[in-house]
């Protein structure tokens, strides 16, 4: 049986494919064969002689000691792409907060005076409205550094909110421009993008 120490927390469902007949998977496991971790840093951790892999939940390894695996004969994986989409659905919650008040206008409505009636309400609500419209990202630009999994999909989703999108990726690869919208405008490093102002 294979037994598998994991480091912060990782999703069930990942966990679930390590049947029980084959693999002892826990937080504390003292001579393990394997380590799954997402941001744990094992730059200076001792590895235990019996560690044959290194499983990063991620795009990165920079908090594994490539080098020192290397050495000892450690293989190491990553997972680039898995989390693309979740970052993608970040990127956009930040897009949306940045352009329009949202925050503001909850922090308006939790503050407003509660004992006002409907009417008063609605008369202050319709009053203050307008400081918290923002403005559309439909017909804004939007500039991505590195077209792979997650730059990728947050370009389509540029061009799917109406965006203009631009993109920089100078090693991008076959597999990343056929997902990415022909619409994108690739850029490179001889033309400077040069932010015009937009309304």
């Amino acid at each position: 049986m294979l037994k598998i120490r994991t480091y912060n927390t990782i999703a069930t469902i990942g966990l679930e494919q390590f049947s029980r007949a084959s693999y002892e998977v826990a937080s504390e496991i003292s001579h393990p064969d394997a380590f799954i971790l997402r941001s744990q840093k094992l730059l200076e951790e001792p590895f235990p002689d019996s560690l044959l892999a290194i499983a990063r939940a991620g795009a990165g390894t920079n908090n594994v000691p490539l080098d020192r695996c290397a050495e000892k004969g450690i293989v190491v994986f990553n997972t680039p792409g898995a989390n693309a989409n979740a970052v993608k659905e970040l990127v956009l919650a930040g897009l949306l907060l940045s352009s329009r008040g949202i925050l503001e206008g909850i922090n308006y409505a939790n503050n407003m005076d509660k004992n006002l009636d409907d009417a008063e309400l609605s008369k202050n609500m319709e009053a203050q409205k307008k400081h918290f419209k923002g403005s559309e990202l439909a017909g804004k630009t939007l500039g991505i550094v590195g077209l792979g999994a997650i730059g990728s999909m947050v370009a389509n989703m540029g061009i799917a909110l109406g965006m203009k999108v631009v993109g920089y990726d100078p090693a991008i690869s076959i597999e990343a421009a056929w997902r990415l919208s022909s619409d994108v405008e690739k850029m490179d490093n001889r033309r400077p993008f040069t932010a015009r102002n937009e309304k």
